[in-house]
């Protein structure tokens, strides 16, 4: 157990005296990471005690930290609960209540992808007349016909939610042929929704790994046409379709079988946030953080702390 006095010490510089983590971690010569560590040791022997007069899940120490070493992004740690569904329900709460807050400012374009994580954001989110709100999809379905959490069935969702519009893109996620992929941007279905989906004010969504593909029969069956000069070894995770490895680098950019918008035109949009469940995807978030693919993220304290524990952070 470490020592009262210690525990007491960093408790007043932190609480009381305002001085930020990397004072602390210099005063005592300690590593940021056990600052948190030594923070909530003293919550929980009684030696700080903390009173909230606001329903709060976050924490705050872990996000300081987070960003200490990934200054692009903004984070926010939901606190884990007794089990991982309550914590899913806190996560899902928090992450509706901080897109409900962005949409009502002004007119809104947002765009959409897929996943259970942000199926479960738009269950949440208040159900508040919001016309001027449009959602779109800026990639095709990801032809997860058999689930709730398909990218066309997301975007009318959300739209339900709020009363507002949105635009759906009417083909599939990849399309092997070159000829027949160019030739449907020349549709005027398409057309309507990308030029839509150039102008998002933000966009959510979540990061996957290669074998999120596998439950997909279609993807799975082609994988290698899918993405033909990508070391499958190399890919750590997928974002907005595409793989990527632990350095943020997409792999398939010399042979992109995506319908939807670039990879340039995506990482133009200014805020792009990513809702993560759990921790098993610590390696795709790693990854998406140090490639800058994301400006905003919402996570559990069970991934913050995988990243921290498992990343060097150079």
């Amino acid at each position: 157990m470490t020592d009262r006095a210690l525990l007491s010490q960093i408790s007043q510089d932190y609480y009381l005296n305002k001085l930020p983590f990397g004072d602390i971690s210099k005063k005592y010569n300690i590593s940021r990471y056990l600052i948190n560590k030594y923070l909530n040791e003293a919550v929980k022997n009684g030696i700080v005690k903390i009173e909230i007069t606001e329903n709060s899940h976050r924490n705050s120490q872990l996000e300081h930290i987070l960003q200490d070493k990934f200054s692009n992004v903004n984070f926010y740690v939901v606190q884990d609960d007794i089990n991982n569904i309550t914590t899913s329900t806190h996560l899902s709460n928090f992450a509706a209540e901080f897109v409900g807050e962005l949409l009502q400012t002004n007119n809104k374009v947002v765009g959409l992808t897929w996943g259970e994580t942000i199926y479960s954001m738009i269950d949440s989110l208040k159900s508040t007349p919001l016309e001027r709100v449009k959602f779109t999809q800026f990639l095709g379905e990801n032809m997860k016909y058999n689930s709730t959490a398909g990218s066309m069935r997301m975007v009318e969702r959300a739209a339900k939610k709020v009363s507002g519009e949105f635009l759906t893109l009417p083909a599939p996620l990849y399309i092997l042929n070159d000829i027949v992929r160019g030739g449907l941007y020349s549709e005027p279905s398409l057309q309507n929704t990308l030029a839509l989906a150039s102008h998002m004010d933000f966009l959510i969504t979540g990061v996957g790994t290669i074998r999120s593909l596998d439950s997909i029969p279609i993807w799975h069956n082609n994988l290698n046409g899918i993405f033909p000069s990508v070391n499958v070894k190399s890919v750590v995770g997928m974002i907005f379709g595409r793989p990527y490895d632990i350095n943020g680098r997409f792999l398939n950019q010399g042979d992109d079988k995506i319908v939807g918008l670039p990879v340039a035109q995506i990482l133009q949009v200014p805020k792009r946030i990513c809702l993560v469940r759990g921790k098993s995807k610590y390696q795709a978030v790693i990854g998406a953080l140090r490639g800058q693919l994301i400006t905003d993220i919402i996570l559990s304290e069970a991934m913050a702390y995988r990243i921290l524990n498992e990343h060097t952070l150079k």
